[in-house]
């Protein structure tokens, strides 16, 4: 204590002088006015530099740091201003030693509270990308940094506290060694997880097919990635088994494809067929929500009980909510046109055909002699004036028009 001070400042009550007494009321006005000082430091370059929105934000998450700041505040003043008071050592070494663990205790609260400001800054600019896997990658940073600042400051408060920190990490290195060879597929995890961030297979709402798991991704971390089937369940798959598994990813899909055969009856007219097919056509090029530039509408082939069409075209949907309403529009147009040209679709039947019944002859088709068949023959072949040598579009008259190119060239013909 300064010589200079009055008598009665040594007087004594619970064993603790007056004057250290009005010292340590000194010290915590001293520690407040230093709290709400440095806050509204903070408040004014905040409010100076940031209006609106931003303004609110960084407000928010100014007030995160007031606890940490506070005990930063109160630490540092017991350091600097506690042995002035002239104290018995070992008061001045306990309250030291208190001293410091609230400062280390504070530097870990502000570091914490800094990584958080960090990490929701970080997530306001993901939020503005189109991709989602950085909005997973947000949480993950955040609980990496938490756990790295833990452990540092572990280290630190245990070192204030005069334990031997060097002995302790050799033995935890000891320790380690047998943790990792019982870690190895942990490890392996968390490998995949970063080449998964690496290389982006995927995206947080992505519809796909992986290890067995159909789904949509809900969430990627660095041990699991979690899959919503499309039975509500949650299903974790190790991303370790994501390294080796192939990954179909049909949410990156630009076409969803639509292939389908209709049967039509036997009784059906050539002339209706062609306009039936046309009429597919004409279906989807009016559609704006299906492929243009490629699909394949054809009369495939003779069924055991019907007429085969080949449908076979591509819708432009986000989702498969989307692709399922873009199929129900197609099919309620094909149903309308088979109705207009008056073209049944064929059910599974057989047809009996009795070749002779009692009392009456025998009905057989009349054949043409051999002559006849040859000209026949000749007349669809190369030169005759029979058969269709490309495809023709109903016309009024007998003139006959080749279809649209992008559904007739070699490359339109062939299934991708």
């Amino acid at each position: 204590m300064i010589a200079a001070t009055p008598e009665w400042f040594k007087d004594e009550y619970l064993g603790i002088e007056l004057g250290q007494y009005i010292g340590i009321g000194v010290l915590i006005v001293g520690a407040t006015a230093a709290h709400f000082a440095l806050l509204r430091v903070i408040a004014l370059v905040v409010r100076g530099r940031y209006a609106g929105d931003d303004l609110m934000f960084w407000e928010r998450e100014r007030r995160r740091l007031n606890r940490g700041i506070l005990l930063l505040t109160i630490g540092i003043t017991l350091l600097v201003g506690f042995p002035i008071l002239d104290f018995d050592p070992d008061v001045e070494s306990v309250v030291n030693q208190v001293a410091s663990l609230v400062a280390a205790v504070a530097i870990i609260l502000v570091a914490y509270r800094a990584i958080d400001i960090l990490v929701d800054v970080l997530a306001r600019r993901a939020g503005e990308t189109e991709t989602m896997l950085d909005d997973s990658l947000v949480p993950l940073l955040r609980t990496s940094m938490r756990l790295f600042v833990a452990v540092v400051g572990i280290l630190f408060v245990l070192q204030n506290l005069d334990v031997n920190v060097s002995s302790l990490i050799a033995g935890l290195g000891l320790g380690g060694l047998a943790i990792a060879l019982a870690a190895q597929d942990t490890v392996r995890n968390l490998l995949g997880g970063v080449t998964i961030f690496a290389d982006k297979p995927f995206e947080v709402g992505d519809w796909v097919v992986v290890d067995g798991v159909e789904g949509t991704v809900e969430t990627v971390g660095f041990r699991s990635t979690r899959v919503r089937t499309f039975y509500n369940s949650l299903v974790s798959v190790p991303n370790g088994n994501l390294m080796d598994a192939g990954i179909d990813n049909m949410g990156q899909r630009r076409w969803r494809r639509y292939k389908t055969t209709l049967g039509v009856g036997y009784h059906t007219t050539p002339d209706q067929m062609q306009a039936f097919v046309e009429g597919i056509r004409a279906i989807i090029q009016a559609n704006p929500g299906m492929r243009q530039d490629y699909y394949i509408v054809e009369f495939h082939g003779f069924g055991a009980t019907s007429l085969d069409v080949l449908v076979y075209c591509f819708f432009d949907a986000v989702d498969w909510n989307e692709e399922l309403r873009s199929r129900h529009v197609l099919n309620l147009d094909i149903m309308r046109l088979a109705e207009t040209l008056q073209v049944d679709f064929a059910f599974p039947t057989q047809t009996l055909h009795i070749a002779e019944t009692p009392g009456q002859p025998q009905q057989l088709p009349n054949v043409p002699d051999r002559a006849r068949l040859r000209e026949i023959v000749n007349s669809f072949g190369p030169g005759g004036e029979s058969g269709q040598r490309v495809d023709q579009r109903i016309t009024a008259g007998h003139e006959s028009v080749s279809d649209s190119p992008h559904a007739q060239t070699e490359e339109g013909r062939q299934q991708p």
